[in-house]
């Protein structure tokens, strides 16, 4: 883990696309507010040097004038480049890095050409600390490698200035300290090295922390997005407690293939082409809305999971992907409180001069075959079996026994004690050698006895 969050944090293109770009606006932000920083101080600094020209050496002061003119006209076009707020420029900061420390390094020289001497120069502490700020807020790029580089250049400046005061000037190194004439002291050049490193470094170590947090951060706030949007998702077509078992538990769910036992509840509109040529679209789509909205909350209430929309028709499950109490009771009180919603709908329907709706509903309980399948470039979670297809001749017979509700052998065997159940006897079947017994029930014939549903762990499923 340690190891897989340090390459995220030194490598970009590992990254996600969605923390990359909140990186990068960090990033530039980062590089906005340094920004700031150089413009006023940039700015500062040139008026103090025109309040003090008369003090300055005009070598100097031609430096001077030359540097922080330079500096100023560079923050001012980073601003230009900056102004919109989703630019961003890896270059800019390994450059903005390069001029900060070119510039207060060169400001240094311009003090070189001062009355004072050069002897000062590695021990002004006004300078070191302006380039101790400037390398420290490299961090604020929330890169490792500008804290470096940053820390690199100083020291490479350093060095330079001091070979140039010790060559080029000829000044001569002592042993002590310098007061009042040109020298360098060893001790002192080499804590200024020093110094010049140290601070990159810190600002690497903070920009090390800080790209840490805001990855953790950002990891950890697009996590809690995609679980919101996988919860919406997974609401279409699971109850809320399968969503959160779905959601807690993600892996009992991703499966290629396996038997189980499931309950499948098919429910079409009769006769819905004819009533769809007497109604305008956009008033089918409505209705089609409408009824759907209804009859899934009656599946989500009773356990069940919406398996898929066919046309003016759903298919439902109970007991797959996750089992519950009694299935078959939970599909059986689902067919029948479908009806009762749907004479709700009808009476209003009828108030508004349409025709009514009818449905019919079949129910077959057995073992099946669930996974996701598909092609490789969109699959869905679906069941599939002998079981699927009787349920759904089942629906298609009530049309023909002038039913609403059939179910199977299995399901009337599941549900006798609680609803009373009509023989029709055995039936030829599309798809069947043998005839089938048959079973309706009639909204009349219900015991109206609430049903307790439980999620359970999973069952026993088909070898």
């Amino acid at each position: 883990m340690v190891d897989n969050l340090k390459k995220r944090i030194f490598s970009r293109d590992r990254l996600p696309d969605d923390i990359r770009i909140i990186l990068q606006n960090q990033e530039m932000r980062g590089e906005r507010l340094v920004n700031y920083v150089r413009s006023v101080f940039s700015a500062f600094s040139l008026g103090m040097m025109f309040v003090s020209s008369e003090a300055q050496a005009p070598e100097a002061l031609r430096t001077f004038r030359l540097v922080l003119g330079a500096w100023f006209a560079y923050s001012v076009i980073v601003w230009l480049l900056l102004r919109r707020r989703d630019r961003y420029f890896k270059w800019l900061t390994y450059l903005s890095i390069t001029v900060d420390i070119s510039a207060v390094c060169l400001g240094m020289i311009g003090g070189l050409q001062n009355h004072s001497g050069v002897y000062e120069v590695y021990r002004a502490p006004t300078a070191w600390l302006v380039l101790a700020a400037f390398n420290v807020m490299a961090g604020l790029r929330y890169s490792v490698f500008a804290g470096l580089y940053s820390s690199f250049l100083g020291v490479l400046y350093a060095a330079a200035m001091l070979v140039y005061v010790r060559m080029r000037l000829d000044v001569p190194w002592v042993d002590k300290a310098v007061y009042l004439g040109p020298g360098l002291n060893i001790d002192e050049c080499v804590m200024a090295l020093v110094f010049s490193a140290t601070n990159g470094v810190f600002a690497a170590v903070i920009a090390w922390n800080s790209r840490k947090l805001i990855l953790q951060a950002a990891t950890d706030s697009l996590a809690r997005e995609r679980v919101e949007q996988d919860k919406d998702r997974l609401a279409k077509y699971f109850s809320k407690d399968v969503v959160d078992l779905v959601l807690n538990n993600p892996e009992s769910l991703a499966i290629g293939g396996q038997r189980m036992t499931a309950t499948v509840l098919f429910a079409d509109i009769r006769n819905f082409t004819q009533l769809s040529t007497m109604m305008q679209p956009e008033e089918i789509v409505e209705l089609l809305n409408r009824y759907f909205s209804t009859m899934v909350d009656i599946v989500f209430k009773n356990g069940g999971t919406l398996d898929k929309f066919l046309g003016d028709g759903l298919m439902a499950l109970f007991g797959v992907p996750y089992p519950i109490d009694h299935p078959e009771e939970s599909a059986v009180r689902t067919a029948l409180e479908m009806l009762d919603a749907l004479q709700v709908m009808n009476r209003e329907l009828e108030a508004k001069g349409m025709l009514r709706l009818d449905i019919g509903v079949g129910i077959n309980a057995g073992p099946v075959v669930a996974g996701n399948i598909g092609s490789s470039q969109r699959h869905e979670y679906t069941v599939i079996g002998d079981t699927v297809n009787l349920a759904a001749r089942l629906e298609a017979l009530n049309k023909e026994t002038r039913t609403q509700i059939l179910v199977s052998a299995t399901v009337h065997h599941a549900v006798e004690k609680i609803f009373r159940t009509r023989q029709l006897g055995p039936l030829r079947i599309r798809g069947k050698p043998e005839p089938v017994e048959v079973f309706a029930i009639m909204p009349s014939d219900v015991v109206p006895e609430p049903t307790r549903i439980s999620l359970l762990p999973p069952s026993t499923t088909y070898p």
